[in-house]
Parts: C-alpha cells; sequence; structure tokens
C-alpha cells in the first residue's frame, strides 16, 4: 500500500508552504484523498509535485541567466 502524507508533512518534505502546496494541487489536478477531516496525498502525486517544482526552478534559472 502506497504511503499518505497529510498536507503539513508533504509540505515539510518538499520545503514548502501548506499554501503553496495547496496552490501546486489545485493547479496540476493532483488527486487528494479525505481522511476524516483531514487531507492527504499520495506519495506518487508527491512525485509530481516534486516534477513540477523542478520545472519552475529550471525556468527562473533560465530567465536569470538570460538576463545576464
Amino acid at each position: 500500500m502506497e504511503q499518505l502524507y497529510s498536507l503539513k508533512s508533504a509540505a515539510a518534505l518538499l520545503d514548502v508552504s501548506v499554501k503553496t502546496l495547496r496552490r501546486l494541487v489545485h493547479e496540476n489536478n493532483i488527486q487528494v484523498y479525505r481522511v476524516g477531516s483531514g487531507i492527504r496525498i499520495k506519495e506518487s502525486n508527491l512525485e509530481q509535485i516534486i516534477q513540477e517544482i523542478k520545472s519552475i526552478d529550471k525556468y527562473y534559472e533560465e530567465v536569470i541567466n538570460g538576463i545576464d
């Protein structure tokens, strides 16, 4: 069975705020699961978010290096 993470622990793993994580989940249509009153994210879905963060970082790096 795949690991499920709370938004708080997933945000800590990704080194982003919970608010940023919520935005990334919403923008990328990442499936979340309700467990009681909490929201959980599958480990495989965190991989999708990691790829999104990497692509954003790469974009900003290209923009910054292109300005020089």
